[in-house]
């Protein structure tokens, strides 16, 4: 299979709850696919005007394709996790998220075309981004990264990834 045939199976199975939008540019940066999802879970009490709680849960997924994954490219995602994701797409430029915010994760999935080096998949492993709101009051946001190794048949991501990992496993 090829990055792009990978790429176009991807899109169609996340474009049935996601909103994805073709090309995406994040400081210059330009990503091939970006997909925005949110669910909203409510609890009542007889009728709508008791609600008991509210948890509003979103995804960020960017999918870029590379020939080969350099160490590079994994910092220059995470900077803009940094920079841009999490301050504009989550918190939307205050200090914290809106109430009723559960979890955000940013979910970063890579195709390679021809491989990955041992090195470039211990920093994949060690890739890491969290952060909480208001000692978790207003939720938290996390960072998963998921990269597919076509030429090996292999995928590999960080520890928040684990059950994405899971499930493109099946698929892969």
């Amino acid at each position: 299979m090829r990055k792009d045939e990978l790429l176009e199976k991807l899109l169609r199975s996340y474009q049935q709850s996601f909103d994805v939008e073709r090309p995406y540019m994040v400081q210059g940066e330009s990503y091939d696919a970006y997909g925005a999802f949110n669910v909203t879970s409510a609890k009542y009490v007889l009728s709508k005007k008791t609600e008991l709680w509210r948890a509003q849960c979103y995804e960020h997924a960017f999918f870029k394709t590379f020939d080969t994954l350099f160490e590079e490219d994994l910092g220059a995602f995470h900077r803009q996790i940094v920079e841009y994701i999490e301050p504009e797409l989550v918190r939307h430029g205050e200090k914290c998220p809106p109430p009723n915010h559960m979890y955000t994760y940013v979910t970063g999935i890579f195709i390679c075309e021809n491989g990955i080096s041992k090195q470039v998949i211990r920093e994949i492993q060690k890739f890491k981004f969290s952060r909480n709101y208001r000692l978790t009051i207003r939720g938290y946001c996390d960072a998963r990264l998921v990269v597919f190794d076509l030429a090996n048949k292999k995928i590999c991501g960080n520890r928040a990834a684990r059950e994405l990992i899971k499930g493109y496993k099946k698929m892969f």
